[in-house]
């Protein structure tokens, strides 16, 4: 009993002190403008590298007293990126809006990577936003290093095209107009992980796995409401042995990644790629686009059905399939 007495008299007497010195900085509502600094708020920045680089130049005491002043205002998760002035001694919560409404946004660009877009397409979008150069991006997509765990997963020397296709998530971003192409590939390898995690749970399959299937649904998906059922005969094909036969996929090899090929015809089918679903058995030897979230979703969570083949439906127009079990069925559908 002794030795617990001395042990909740010392709890409280730290929480005393932890406590004079959190009310010191939480209750302080106004105070005197000193010193100017300025500070570089890094894109994709979360509050707990906000109030750990406030800290670092002697703006505020606790970062924790900031982050829970953050959560309790107006401006949870509106933090914003660039540069920003502010003054020792200026209270938290002028802090905190100047944080969220201030600020230099005039050097940065806003880029908008479609889902759906090959890391060749993506490339290209880069140097028209003129970020730098398609090569630049595309050696440091296939030569960069950047620490993610899923990556992990990608095989070496087994005939992918660039490593990290499908990785990069389709989204629209703000970056400074000088960052690098390791900067933004960074930004949307991180966007992809909070992307993907969202999702939750497991589809019993690797991500990288997921990911490549995926990939063939968005491609091949035009109404989010069927992307579940096209996964699901994706899966029944697989489970059956049967070849793929997925035209996007011979597309991405025959047009380097761009898509820029009309139509597939039958000599188109028999290019030697271990992207071509229609020679080789199984999924693809990696992905061939950047796929949405709506078809990472599909992907983990495929619909359960017997359909085996689907083709587009010409007399709706509206980018629709017709799903059917057999393949008699399948041709006299499309008659």
């Amino acid at each position: 009993m002794k030795v617990l007495r001395v042990i909740i008299v010392a709890a409280l007497l730290a929480a005393a002190a932890f406590g004079s010195l959190f009310l010191t900085e939480y209750l302080d509502t106004k105070s005197e403008d000193g010193e100017a600094v300025v500070i570089e708020v890094p894109q994709g920045a979360a509050g707990k590298t906000v109030a750990k680089l406030l800290k670092e130049n002697g703006l505020i005491r606790f970062e924790q007293t900031f982050l829970l002043r953050l959560r309790g205002s107006e401006y949870a998760g509106k933090l914003r990126t660039g540069a920003f002035e502010l003054h020792k001694g200026m209270c938290i919560d002028d802090m905190i809006e100047e944080l969220a409404t201030g600020g230099s946004v005039a050097d940065t660009v806003n880029i908008t990577i479609p889902e759906g877009s090959s890391i060749e397409q993506m490339a290209l979008r880069m140097e028209e936003y003129g970020l730098f150069s398609a090569e630049e991006f595309l050696d440091e997509a296939d030569n960069g290093s950047f620490n993610y765990p899923f990556l992990d997963e990608i095989p070496d020397d087994s005939g992918i095209k660039h490593r990290l296709q499908g990785f990069l998530f389709p989204s629209t971003y703000n970056v400074y107009a000088d960052a690098t192409a390791h900067d933004v590939i960074d930004i949307m390898l991180r966007e992809f992980e909070k992307q993907y995690a969202s999702l939750g749970g497991k589809s019993g399959r690797s991500v990288y796995e997921t990911v490549t299937l995926a990939s063939l649904v968005e491609r091949e998906a035009k109404l989010d409401s069927e992307r579940a059922t096209i996964a699901g005969v994706i899966e029944n094909r697989l489970a059956d042995g049967m070849r793929l036969q997925i035209d996007a996929a011979v597309i991405y090899a025959i047009s380097d990644g761009l898509y820029d090929v009309d139509r597939v015809l039958y000599r188109d089918l028999e290019v030697d790629s271990p992207y071509n679903v229609y020679r080789n058995y199984g999924l693809p030897v990696g992905p061939i686009c950047s796929p949405g979230l709506s078809s990472l979703e599909a992907a983990m969570n495929p619909e359960e059905h017997s359909y085996m083949y689907y083709h587009t439906d010409e007399a709706k127009g509206d980018g629709s399939h017709i799903f059917t079990e057999s393949f008699s069925e399948h041709k006299d559908t499309m008659n």
